[in-house]
């Protein structure tokens, strides 16, 4: 199990801290098989993601995140 951070934008439209913007991509993530555990951080557009790496890759991720139309870069 790995935890890894990631910045991305639409989690939150501009002005809003709510996070409801983000809600689609968070739940796409939450429902990818190997990601065990999504945590946003709403203010400063960021993403926590613990996962099994023997399931999936931090590349397979940010492709999936992007196919969805969402901006993803690691930190």
């Amino acid at each position: 199990m790995k935890l890894i951070q990631f910045k991305m934008t639409g989690l939150t439209c501009e002005g809003c801290t709510c996070g409801h913007c983000g809600q689609p991509i968070l739940i796409y993530l939450r429902c990818i098989d190997g990601i065990l555990n999504v945590t946003p951080n709403f203010e400063d557009d960021t993403v926590k993601i613990q996962y099994d790496d023997q399931i999936i890759s931090i590349k397979e991720m940010m492709v999936l995140v992007r196919k969805r139309g969402y901006a993803i870069d690691e930190i």
